[in-house]
């Protein structure tokens, strides 16, 4: 209901529905400062964004879920009920590197070809849409 409002009110700035929903995003990397970590299969961890949910897929088929909302203007993004489904990820550390970027993003960054989760401006996880 909120992510419909946000979308009728794109008048300016970026399309949330077609960065967001129009496609699946494949984790490319992260970077934590001067640090950055790539998963070595490029197409093992994949995220969907819903009208309000979302669900990041892991290489061993556990999901990272939860809700999500952003407004284009300012470009914030916040997700909330941020919750892991269908197993463990306690030994997968690109999922747990995943999980922490979600329970605290605070912007986003990109277009319908790349798209960057934000803690900050030096703490990101980037996805491209393969």
């Amino acid at each position: 209901m909120l992510m419909s409002m946000l979308f009728a009110s794109c008048d300016t700035g970026d399309d949330l529905e077609d960065i967001f929903i129009s496609h699946p995003w494949t984790l490319s990397h992260f970077k934590e400062g001067k640090n950055i970590t790539s998963p070595k299969n490029d197409a093992a961890y994949k995220m969907t964004f819903y009208d309000e949910t979302f669900v990041l897929t892991t290489k061993n088929g556990v999901t990272i879920t939860g809700n999500w909302t952003a407004d284009n203007k300012d470009r914030t993004f916040v997700c909330s009920k941020v919750r892991v489904n269908g197993g463990s990820i306690s030994g997968d550390s690109i999922a747990q590197k995943a999980e922490h970027i979600l329970k605290n993003a605070r912007y986003y960054e990109g277009d319908t070809n790349w798209l960057q989760i934000q803690i900050q401006e030096n703490i990101f996880m980037q996805f491209h849409n393969k």
